[in-house]
């Protein structure tokens, strides 16, 4: 079964939304939600209370917002790289999540850093 996802506002955009919602995902977003630009912990309770699994590019507050909370739906973290070239586009990012999804890892309560199911 694919996850929920939520989108926060550091990597949402309407490309990478429609291409999830093409491969198949429920996707929610920070203005589909009433949350746009607000903090990360508001981002994490919001997808704590509706179910949904965060996919971010804001990787270090979301870990530590993991690690306070571990009782969560899953986070994935998408982590720049020094090398501007070597970024995840949004194909990557879609293609890493069917990855993890067809690998049947547990989301719940886990934090994934995307970069590592890129293949």
């Amino acid at each position: 079964m694919k996850p929920r996802l939520y989108l926060d506002d550091c990597i949402y955009s309407k490309r990478l939304q429609r291409m999830l919602v093409n491969a198949g995902y429920e996707v929610q977003t920070p203005a589909k939600a009433g949350l746009t630009g607000y903090d990360d912990p508001a981002h994490f309770r919001y997808a704590l209370e509706h179910r949904f699994t965060i996919v971010t590019k804001d990787a270090d507050d979301f870990e530590c917002l993991h690690q306070k909370h571990p009782h969560h739906h899953g986070v994935l973290a998408v982590c720049e790289e020094a090398d501007r070239s070597k970024n995840m586009s949004y194909a990557d990012i879609v293609r890493a999540i069917e990855n993890i999804v067809q690998a049947g890892v547990p989301l719940e309560g886990q934090f994934y850093v995307l970069n590592h199911w890129r293949w």
